[in-house]
């Protein structure tokens, strides 16, 4: 099932605890999250969408709507891979 962008803000908001969560808030600096929310976050998606984020790309992460761009990329299996990727053997 491809993640919806409702589904992601509802998600941020039960790890953070706050009712109303918009696609544009700011994780650190609207919705207060700290490094160990963002983390139980990613985990959290991770789980519920049977992916794994690449930490690297959770630095470029800034508001709901980021990460939920993140986790289509990621669900569309986009993140490392394709032409140019390195492959490993």
């Amino acid at each position: 099932m491809p993640a919806q962008l409702d589904d992601v803000s509802r998600t941020v908001g039960l790890v953070l605890g706050r009712r109303r969560v918009t696609a544009d808030q700011r994780l650190v600096e609207d919705l207060g999250a700290e490094s160990a929310d963002i983390l139980n976050i990613m985990v959290t998606l991770e789980e519920e969408y049977a992916v794994r984020i690449d930490e690297a790309e959770m630095t470029n992460v800034a508001t709901v709507r980021d990460l939920h761009q993140l986790l289509v990329k990621t669900t569309h299996g986009t993140t490392n891979s394709g032409p140019d990727s390195p492959r490993t053997a």
